[in-house]
């Protein structure tokens, strides 16, 4: 007969059994998910190189003798390459378009593309001008998809008003209850066919506990983003929404997961207002994975810069903030245990310095009685042997440590130099930001002044002249210089030290850096892509292979080891 307690003690390990083998294949999913996302963020230059090669592809149509009617649907095709990607290149066709439509008096496409400016306004960030511009909308000339689109522009309106004004609780919630509204107004004039069908329904039922109908719609969409291949604009906002129902349910393993698929999505199309990363990145922040969060916050951040969202960027530098605290904080642990680790193996060092001492002193003294007691001989022979493989590995042990300290001393160094050069550029960052947001106001007041005067012809001129964005590029590439050889003073003359004498860089006056050092600086920063260092020196990247190929043939060292020996250049200044 089977023992009661002993059935009992079977069936609860057999269930640990199953509950740890689920913990271990939800772990091991969820790391597969994330690897995904971090190939997908390796490959993100690649989309945006197809992205920009499509864009080139249409902008080539555009020289072509083109009709009213053509050129509306030429525009419109490349602001739906842009309109997630670059919201000024976006803006730049959606107003040829509100003018197309003026000429061919096509009162219908003339608000639909107004909703489209609204929609960048607010994706930019510039809530006030969106709410401006929102209400030279004429809701009487749109079309019943037209309506959709216009409650949907102001629930994306309003949501942002919600996000930007914080803890004024008594605004949110009056902003929250007209997103409310205008969603329960919308959902008239959205039909199953349309692709952010299933999206839109889910959030009016995102919140927890929902409604039979509000799960067939969870369901429904969970189906839709499994199936996709999240490569679409509306497969990222089809996980995102999923992610959010399954968050409010506490469900977090599904949340993150779908999270991870509206990222994947997002990457893709080069979406540079991105908020899935974002989110991703605090959760990684709360769990300590503070490497690989840290990564996503950065894509986030340099994305919200090119896009750009005056909004996000802030939202982000808080997250960064964050990130790089953690990072800060785990960096002075680790030195502690290294310090701990270095004290232990000191003290057993001493240790067996002694306990050698004591051998030593032990071997004396049987020497001395060695011809009375031969017994005594044979066991000093055998403390001989043992005395020898202590100091074989007493010198071993030394010479490994020898190399840990020099090892120790390295990344010491370096990681105080990334960290210096890391506070030094991202001070320089957030200063020239705000620089170009006051010379921004200033144009935006500029314009505004001569319009209110008449002086169109003056706007022209303004518009057209190049001679402020060359002298902006000068005064980017002086701020540059100069905080480049703050850090690095003697970064020109130890480079060059590495050219053959009659090749030497010599700087003309007042030059700081000449385009041939700068791309060196930035290879000394890290930075060692040719398209990169293209896209900042605002060049080709041909122009940059060849100048660094020039460059390399005036070197005194072997070609192949002149790029690593460039990256230990200039004495770091404190």
């Amino acid at each position: 007969m089977t023992n009661p307690f002993i059935y009992r003690k079977l069936s609860v390990l057999f269930l640990l059994f199953i509950a740890f083998g689920n913990v271990y294949s939800k772990n091991k999913e969820m790391e597969q998910l994330f690897s995904r996302l971090d190939s997908v963020l390796t490959n993100s230059e690649k989309y945006v190189l197809e992205k920009e090669d499509k864009i080139e592809e249409l902008r080539k149509k555009q020289a072509m003798p083109l009709k009213p009617e053509e050129k509306l649907w030429l525009n419109k095709m490349l602001y739906d390459e842009y309109f997630v990607y670059n919201a000024d290149s976006a803006m730049v066709y959606v107003n040829n378009n509100i003018e197309i439509a003026d000429v061919l008096g096509r009162k219908d496409k003339e608000q639909e593309w107004l909703l489209h400016k609204v929609f960048l306004l607010t994706a930019q960030g510039l809530l006030n001008e969106a709410e401006k511009e929102l209400l030279n909308v004429d809701i009487a000339s749109l079309s019943k998809e037209n309506m959709y689109q216009y409650y949907d522009t102001k629930i994306y309106l309003y949501s942002h008003l919600v996000q930007f004004i914080g803890n004024r609780l008594e605004l949110t919630n009056s902003y929250y209850n007209l997103e409310k509204e205008f969603k329960h107004e919308a959902k008239k004039y959205i039909t199953p066919d349309h692709p952010s069908y299933y999206s839109f329904c889910a959030s009016l039922h995102r919140e927890y506990p929902r409604s039979a109908e509000g799960d067939s719609i969870k369901l429904k969409l969970k189906d839709i983003v499994d199936k996709s291949s999240l490569s679409t604009r509306v497969d990222a906002i089809n996980s995102y929404m999923l992610a959010i129902m399954f968050y409010n349910e506490g469900d977090e393993d599904n949340y993150v997961k779908y999270l991870i698929y509206s990222a994947i999505a997002d990457i893709k199309i080069c979406n540079r207002d991105i908020a899935s990363l974002e989110e991703l990145s605090n959760i990684l922040y709360l769990r300590e994975d503070i490497d690989r969060g840290y990564t996503y916050i950065s894509y986030c951040f340099k994305a919200a810069l090119l896009y750009p969202n005056r909004v996000r960027v802030i939202n982000i530098s808080t997250v960064m903030d964050k990130l790089q605290q953690a990072y800060r904080e785990r960096n002075k642990i680790q030195e502690s245990k290294l310090r701990k680790s270095l004290y232990t193996t000191s003290i057993l060092s001493i240790v067996l310095l002694i306990s050698i001492l004591l051998i030593y002193f032990q071997f004396r003294k049987l020497s001395r009685s060695r011809k009375k007691l031969n017994e005594s001989n044979r066991l000093l022979n055998s403390h001989v042997r043992e005395l020898s493989e202590a100091q074989r590995m007493l010198g071993e042990v030394n010479g490994e440590l020898s190399e840990v300290n020099e090892k120790l001393k390295v990344i010491n160094n370096q990681l105080l130099e990334s960290n210096y050069v890391k506070e030094e550029y991202i001070g320089y960052v957030f200063s020239i930001c705000s620089n170009y947001i006051t010379k921004l106001e200033e144009y935006r007041k500029n314009i505004s002044r001569k319009l209110k005067a008449g002086q169109i012809d003056d706007i022209q001129s303004l518009t057209s002249n190049i001679t402020m964005v060359q002298s902006e590029l000068k005064e980017f590439y002086h701020s540059f210089d100069a905080i480049f050889l703050h850090v690095y003073p003697d970064f020109v003359k130890d480079f060059n030290s590495l050219l053959r004498p009659e090749e030497k860089i010599m700087l003309k006056e007042g030059e700081l850096l000449n385009t041939e050092l700068r791309i060196y600086a930035l290879v000394r920063l890290g930075i060692n892509d040719s398209i990169k260092i293209a896209e900042f020196l605002h060049c080709s990247p041909q122009t940059v292979y060849n100048n660094r190929l020039k460059t390399r043939n005036k070197a005194i060292i072997p070609k192949e080891e002149f790029t690593e020996t460039v990256r230990s250049l200039g004495k770091m200044q404190k």
